[in-house]
């Protein structure tokens, strides 16, 4: 009854903010991208935490639950060009029985649509870890690293000309073996930094 509960709150939410966020973030302070001129050079750049929703599943073992994964980000680029970042995320999911840990680590170019600075889309590649073992023995019962790619639409909601926050949705393509990796992502960052 627990785990079910916490599964709903967790979709409850990020659906929430999925379908909030866009409302808002047509609003907000001015970025510097609404008023830049063409013949400027402006330099955006941020750095923070990250927060990701993730789903996961082994048909063999019977292992199956959601999970938050924590990271940090980093993203830079010139104003009217793509921005390229990194990223790094980690989180661990527990069931009776079983522990299981993932990790991914990503580069990514995004772009704006249309010189909106609100609505972006990212397209991040990378390689993962993930571990599944047994909590009394510690017996690894899976484990292994795979490569993804992951397309993302975000919305963007400034706070001010340092802070803002984005909301991301997008779907996960990986050729992980043994536990499903791939599927739909949602995620959350709050970036420091010049926009």
């Amino acid at each position: 009854m627990k785990k079910s509960f916490y599964r709903i709150s967790i979709f409850v939410l990020v659906f929430t903010l999925y379908m909030i966020a866009p409302a808002y973030c047509v609003m907000g302070p001015t970025l510097m991208i609404d008023r830049h001129e063409e013949n400027e050079n402006n330099f955006s750049f941020g750095i923070g935490p990250t927060l990701r929703y993730k789903h996961n599943r082994s048909s063999e073992l019977k292992f199956e639950g959601d999970m938050a994964m924590w990271g940090v980000r980093i993203v830079g680029g010139p104003m009217n060009d793509p921005q390229f970042g990194l990223s790094f995320c980690a989180g661990e999911q527990t069931s009776e029985m079983l522990k299981y840990n993932l990790d991914m680590s990503s580069v990514s170019m995004e772009d704006s649509f249309k010189k909106d600075p609100r609505f972006r889309w990212r397209v991040s590649c990378g390689v993962g870890n993930f571990k599944l073992k047994s909590k009394a023995s510690g017996h690894v019962y899976k484990e292994g690293s795979f490569g993804f790619l992951e397309p993302m639409i975000l919305g963007i909601l400034p706070l001010n000309r340092n802070i803002i926050l984005e909301f991301g949705f997008g779907y996960t393509f990986a050729d992980a073996s043994g536990v499903k990796v791939e599927g739909i992502a949602a995620q959350g960052e709050l970036l420091l930094g010049k926009f």
